[in-house]
């Protein structure tokens, strides 16, 4: 009686320790993933229409405008403003590309597979590639 046993559902230090670090870990993680994924700096669209490039657009700072784009098979129009991009319109018969909305982060795309028309996100300064994105 004199002499318990040590319980085995009491925590050491070093259990502490050990949980501690690995709610910093995430932390440290989810907060570096949010400053990467948000990054705005320097970031422009490519428009591409049937395999070429047709235009690129810087999103930081732009005014709100709106341009057509005409391929072989129909016409897009598309729409930029706020650091972002969007493909208001289409020629195409389900309009999937118009359902996406609006695109603002790198290596985010949208498609017209229809009209072979697609925009894609891209930015100076990244460090996720297209495979992990």
């Amino acid at each position: 009686m004199l002499l318990r046993p040590e319980r085995e559902d009491d925590m050491t230090r070093y259990d502490k320790i050990l949980i501690f670090l690995i709610i910093a870990a995430a932390v440290f993680g989810i907060y570096y993933t949010t400053m990467i994924m948000d990054s705005r700096h320097g970031n422009y669209a490519i428009v591409m229409v049937d395999g070429k490039e047709h235009s690129r657009i810087e999103l930081e700072g732009a005014s709100p405008r709106e341009f057509t784009v005409a391929s072989s098979r129909g016409y897009n129009t598309i729409e930029v403003g706020n650091n972002r991009i969007r493909i208001k319109d289409s020629t195409c018969p389900d309009k999937i590309c118009v359902k996406e909305g609006w695109i603002s982060r790198v290596n985010q795309m949208t498609v017209c597979m229809p009209n072979r028309v697609y925009i894609k996100i891209v930015g100076q300064d990244t460090e996720i590639d297209d495979i992990a994105y």
